[in-house]
């Protein structure tokens, strides 16, 4: 799969995509001196941000079912609109200015995402999980270093230390482009095998079981992701070590993907995402029940490997359902996955501040258990040829 050139070209791009994507909550408070921004201004500009790139996918998925065959493109062109829009953040001499290109940027987030989620699929339709799996991986690495990159580069340069970002996602943008070129036929050819292996007749109960199965994992990873960082602040850490936390848990949960996508290649959707949602629970609660730093540590990536590992193969199961939308259907998904994963964890900000931070998170962590139920309802076997 490494040498399908169609698919580095999408995990290049997702890569680049989500280093964008991630600066934003660093760059802000950067600039927050500078510019005099208050807590409420970078609050709802980040907010509006996520929400423009999370609800626009859908409509782009859309777009992009309509445009058959081209989809290389449109990633290309995704990729290019979040290069221009973050090099004119990075050149942008005050708010005012700022703040309209910041807020432009997501749609380009939001193209790419349903129509390389679709492309990732269909350049590997013999191992479409194993295929998707690795191009969230490339957005997972892309979000783990962006911040980082990105503290370094602006807390010496300021605004221009974006730059250099935003001017490299033009190369995958180029490669994308050109890609698409010889895309038409590839596309078309794949899309119309998949069409008629795949099951497009299923009970309504089987999708409403996926659909709570899709928001209560996502809740429970963004929740982590959220909460693990003040969790173990109020325990009286060093902001290192829980910053440490946080990034080992997600870049667990990147590798977790890789294994993830090859288990429901090899054994059936089912059997890789009811295991590691059960084994979620024990490592979890050691996690936040142990008193030794490096058990909580060893604990913390293997809970991240079990949660984030099974995002990929949930969205391949959504393009199954909607054969013949497969644009339209990843960006349903992922927009369905980041919206019900903000609302669980504003749910959980309400009740930790009832019960406490600590049993919230035990609680979530216990949630693992019913979201194995509904895994029963996924496939059980591997999808064969012929």
């Amino acid at each position: 799969m490494f040498r399908n050139r169609q698919l580095m070209a999408v995990v290049s791009g997702h890569f680049m995509i989500d280093v964008l994507n991630s600066t934003g909550a660093v760059f802000l408070a950067v600039l927050a001196v500078p510019f005099e921004l208050s807590n409420a201004q970078i609050a709802t500009a980040l907010t509006i941000y996520l929400l423009i790139g999370s609800l626009s996918q859908p409509l782009f998925g859309l777009l992009a079912d309509r445009l058959q065959g081209k989809t290389l493109l449109l990633a290309g062109i995704g990729v290019a609109w979040m290069g221009f829009f973050y090099t004119m953040v990075a050149l942008a001499p005050n708010w005012t200015l700022l703040l309209p290109m910041f807020l432009l940027a997501p749609l380009g987030s939001g193209l790419f995402h349903p129509v390389g989620t679709s492309s990732a699929a269909l350049a590997e339709p013999d191992r479409a999980s194993s295929a998707t799996a690795i191009f969230f991986f490339g957005g997972q690495v892309g979000m783990a270093l962006g911040p980082f990159v990105t503290g370094y580069l602006t807390g010496r340069f300021y605004g221009l230390g974006l730059l250099p970002m935003a001017l490299l996602a033009f190369a995958p943008a180029v490669m994308l482009i050109v890609s698409g070129l010889h895309q038409r036929g590839l596309v078309q050819h794949a899309s119309s095998a998949h069409s008629k292996k795949s099951v497009v007749t299923m009970a309504m109960w089987l999708i409403i079981a996926f659909v709570v199965l899709v928001a209560v994992r996502s809740s429970i990873q963004a929740i982590y992701q959220a909460f693990l960082p003040k969790l173990f602040s109020d325990r009286g850490w060093d902001p290192t070590m829980f910053g440490l936390l946080a990034g080992v848990f997600m870049g667990a949960g990147a590798i977790g993907q890789i294994v993830t996508g090859n288990l429901a290649d090899r054994f059936g959707m089912r059997q890789a995402i009811i295991w590691p949602l059960l084994l979620s629970v024990p490592a979890g609660l050691v996690c936040f029940l142990s008193a030794s730093i490096w058990v909580i540590f060893a604990s913390g990536i293997v809970t991240g490997f079990l949660i984030g590992g099974q995002h990929s193969v949930l969205v391949v199961h959504a393009q199954r359902l909607l054969p013949v939308k497969q644009s339209f259907a990843a960006g349903l998904i992922l927009g369905f996955t980041f919206a019900s994963g903000t609302l669980g964890t504003w749910l959980a900000g309400q009740f930790a501040d009832q019960v406490g931070l600590q049993n919230v998170m035990v609680a979530v962590t216990l949630l693992g258990i019913p979201a194995a139920a509904l895994a029963v309802t996924l496939p059980g076997t591997r999808r064969r040829n012929g």
